[in-house]
């Protein structure tokens, strides 16, 4: 039936529904307002020493606006972007060799790049050590210390000793009074490795080594990086002293050992309790021992209790594509010669293998609609004073038709990093629209199966009404069914072959559910397809500026969405808070009730 929104239609949708609304195990989670969430990232710009001097290898980053309204109805950045810049997650290969290099200082956790890191670990309930009195108290070049003295402070004020799923967040307020524009930046990062001021506050081996024991596998600080200058706290003798670990490498190690991560460069960490919730989602790159990140804190103390728990429990589903070269996530556009600007991994852009070693980063560059990416409104709305005259024909032609029925395209200057933190989250609706796959009529392809209003309506009559703060995720199946490395002589059945008529579109929302959606209060939608308007670039612009003109975000290229029940799972998507960015490759999650999934369906840690 033409309105069905499941493959078992509306019956068994009802059924599930019943069981969703009616159990303990998918009790709902409350949506977010403006005040509940804490943007815990600075906005990566040009303009800020964000990135690390030495070595002649790091680079700040490099943002492109290569692609601009006019021709054309889109805007598009190409992002350059240096893994250790601004908020970014550190993993153990990023200083651990793995077990059977031989090197000093390897082990078991020294193959775990990021794209192998469990889901659940990325989150966690925060647990806060206040350095604020030893902020700068340290001779130039030199990292004041957070000892273990402080940590046992900490759980003191708790009432607790720490354990797994609590994140420890070190607080001093470094990066939120030096990470600055211009020439008052290089306090920041290059005055302490330059030995002309004192450096940030870090913990060292002992402090990482004490939480390890405790259970905790994530922390994160307000400074640059986990690691502390200075002296190292066991100096090596003799021969031995060729294979001295310095106490920046001892301070990474101290988690490394037991499979931890650290979050570094967050700021704002004043506004956040104990007790909260914490998430940073790194972009999934292959193989890279550190990422850009964003996180992010959910304050409300219900909600936060909640999420905790299930996070505890490792109720955690990963529905992000991996990018990775030989992947489809870039856009190749229709024909030849039409497509954005492809992915490419530098891997890596700094190696060390000495004595100590290693030290590796990779650099990453990519079109800003990369793998699972966000579209914020500038993407499609134009900015502030923009010529229409700079439209092309075609492209007025398709304006002037979709003003005549959804009245004035707006304008706006919402990028990615202007995106309200609180939009980026929210309780899962998931609608199934697989039933319109297969659809289409082949003769008149490239074309997308609709996805209409009355699917929408039919999924509320069975689950309930739609709600402000809510997120809506569309699952057509499209990127689970067909996403996989390229092959030569293989058609890709993922982005380019739907582009090219050689393959059926992915279903696709046009602007009548995108304005249904926004009379509900929806401020995010998002789907496991590559896109969420159609194949027929006309067909899309007219969703994009919709969701534009309601100051939506649609979040893109999902997968795996059938892990998630019909109601009742969290939904978070972040991506790098990077300035004046059209778009935003990023990381999404989902935190799952805590009960079954749909289908008793397995969860992706």
């Amino acid at each position: 039936m033409s309105g069905a929104w499941c493959r078992s239609g509306l019956l068994a949708a009802v059924s599930i529904a019943a069981l969703a609304l009616s159990s303990p195990a998918f009790a709902q989670y409350k949506p977010l307002t403006e005040g509940m969430a804490v943007d815990l990232t600075p906005t990566v710009s040009m303009s800020h020493k964000q990135y690390w001097p030495g070595g002649q290898k790091h680079h700040q980053p490099i943002i492109v606006p290569y692609i601009q309204h006019g021709p054309g109805p889109l805007a598009s950045d190409l992002l350059i972007v240096d893994e250790n810049t601004g908020t970014q997650l550190d993993c153990p290969p990023h200083m651990m060799p793995p077990q059977d290099s031989g090197l000093p200082n390897s082990g078991y956790w020294g193959d775990m790049t990021c794209d192998k890191i469990p889901a659940w670990q990325f989150a966690g309930e925060v647990v806060k050590v206040d350095g604020r009195q030893i902020l700068d108290q340290a001779p130039n070049g030199v990292s004041p210390i957070f000892t273990v003295d402080m940590i046992k402070k900490a759980e003191s004020e708790i009432g607790r000793s720490l354990g797994t799923g609590d994140v420890v967040l070190y607080w001093s307020r470094y990066d939120d009074a030096y990470d600055k524009p211009g020439p008052a930046g290089t306090r920041l990062l290059d005055q302490p490795v330059a030995g002309t001021a004192p450096a940030f506050p870090a913990p060292n081996f002992d402090t990482q080594d004490y939480i390890g024991s405790k259970g905790v596998r994530t922390v994160g600080l307000d400074s640059p990086s986990i690691g502390a200058f200075g002296d190292p706290d066991y100096p090596m003798r003799g021969t031995q002293s060729f294979f001295q670990s310095p106490k920046a490498l001892e301070s990474h190690l101290g988690l490394f050992k037991y499979g931890g991560i650290d979050f570094e460069g967050l700021m704002n960490l004043d506004q956040v309790p104990n007790g909260a919730f914490f998430i940073a989602l790194p972009v999934k790159h292959y193989h890279s021992p550190t990422v850009e990140t964003r996180a992010a804190a959910i304050t409300d103390p219900e909600l936060a209790r909640q999420l905790n728990a299930a996070v505890k429990a490792k109720r955690v589903a990963d529905l992000s594509v991996l990018n990775k070269m030989d992947t489809p996530v870039a856009w190749p556009g229709i024909g030849i010669g039409t497509y954005a600007f492809p992915y490419y991994s530098i891997d890596p852009v700094v190696y060390y293998t000495g004595p100590f070693g290693p030290y590796w980063v990779n650099t990453h560059t990519m079109d800003s609609r990369t793998g699972t990416h966000v579209v914020p409104p500038a993407q499609y709305g134009p900015p502030p004073g923009f010529d229409r005259a700079k439209f092309d024909d075609q492209t007025r032609r398709w304006l002037e038709e979709f003003e005549q029925r959804y009245g004035a395209l707006k304008t706006t200057d919402m990028t990615s990093d202007k995106v309200p933190i609180h939009y980026f989250m929210g309780p899962a609706r998931v609608i199934d629209v697989q039933d319109v796959v297969g659809t289409t009529d082949r003769r008149n392809w490239p074309a997308s199966p609709a996805i209409t209003v009355e699917m929408v309506q039919n999924y509320e009559k069975a689950t309930g009404d739609l709600k402000a703060g809510e997120v809506v995720i569309f699952e057509t199946g499209h990127t689970t069914t067909h996403f996989r490395p390229l092959e030569r002589g293989r058609n890709d059945d993922t982005v380019k072959g739907p582009l090219d008529g050689q393959s059926e579109g992915w279903p696709a929302a046009g602007p009548d559910v995108v304005k249904y959606l926004a009379q509900k209060g929806i401020k995010h939608v998002a789907t496991d397809a590559p896109a969420l308007g159609s194949v027929k670039p006309k067909e899309a612009a007219m969703t994009y500026w919709a969701a534009a003109n309601e100051g939506m975000i649609v979040t893109e290229f999902l997968t795996g969405a059938g892990q998630l029940p019909t109601t009742g799972a969290f939904f978070v998507f972040l991506n790098p808070k990077i300035e004046n960015n059209h778009g935003g490759p990023g990381r999404a999650v989902a935190i799952l009730p805590m009960g079954q999934a749909r289908g008793n369906a397995p969860v992706v840690q």
